[in-house]
This record gives C-alpha cells, sequence and structure tokens, in this order.
C-alpha cells in the first residue's frame, strides 16, 4: 500500500535527523580532544551533505521523469479526445444529412434495360421493301431454284 507524501516525508526527515543525531552522539562520547572531534565533526558533516547532495539529484531526476511521463500522457489524451471530437463532429453530420434527405438515394441513377421489342414495328415499318425485279408467273422456267 502506498504511503502519503506527508508520511514519506516525516520518515525521510526522521532517518536523516537520527543519523546526524547518532553520528554527533557518537563523537562527544567518544575519548577523543577537542581537535579531533572538531575534525571528525566536520567530516561527518561533509558526508551528510554529500548524500543529502545525491538524494537531492535523485528526487529531482525523479520528478523531471514524471513530469516527462506526465506531459507525453496529457498530450495523448489530449490527441484522443480530440480525434473523438471529429469524429462526433462527423458523425452529427451526416445523421443531419441523412435525416434532411440528402442521403437518402445516390445520386447515379441505373436505367433500366430497353425491350427489344419495343420499337420492332417501327423497325418493320421503316424497313426498306425488296420488290421483285419482275412480276410472279406460273412458269416453272422462271423460278431459278427449278430445273429444265
Amino acid at each position: 500500500m502506498a504511503k502519503s507524501k506527508v508520511e514519506r516525508k516525516k520518515v525521510i526527515k526522521a532517518a536523516v535527523f537520527g543519523s546526524l543525531a547518532g553520528a554527533v552522539t557518537g563523537l562527544l562520547l567518544a575519548p577523543k580532544s577537542g581537535q579531533e572531534l572538531r575534525h571528525d565533526l566536520s567530516d561527518q558533516a561533509h558526508k551528510l551533505g554529500e548524500k543529502a547532495v545525491v538524494i537531492k539529484d535523485k528526487a529531482q531526476s525523479a520528478l523531471q521523469n514524471v513530469e516527462e511521463k506526465t506531459q507525453v500522457t496529457f498530450n495523448t489524451g489530449k490527441n484522443w479526445l480530440q480525434k473523438k471530437k471529429q469524429f462526433v463532429d462527423n458523425f452529427k453530420t451526416l445523421i443531419s444529412e441523412i435525416q434532411n434527405g440528402a442521403l437518402t438515394k445516390t445520386s447515379l441513377k441505373i436505367e433500366e434495360p430497353e425491350d427489344p421489342t419495343e420499337n420492332l414495328i417501327e423497325d418493320l415499318t421503316d424497313a426498306p421493301t425488296h420488290a421483285p425485279t419482275h412480276a410472279p408467273t406460273d412458269d416453272p422456267t422462271d423460278d431459278p431454284t427449278v430445273e429444265v
């Protein structure tokens, strides 16, 4: 379970002050001369300062990483919302056009095929007539298909 920020800060402060108090107590109770004690306190203070700088750098790096990821997530969400808004607008336009009858029929007209018998009488009356070149007779010699 994640702790709240306040609880984490309290833990970090307690650790820093506890280590500082432990270092000071250890130095004060150690049998050393004043000069050695001051020198040890100075060394401990420098080490503690270096650790604080390292912790601060790590915290800033983590914060920057979180900020970058938050910005990427925000931009992704914003782009997604814009696309969805455009989709909804297009859908509303489509619905409006359907309601207004603009898209009920296609503009392509399909013509029915012509009935081939429809103009048959006209075609027959307009056709040229081929009259025989000579009048028909009962003589079989006039018929070219009959041999004599």
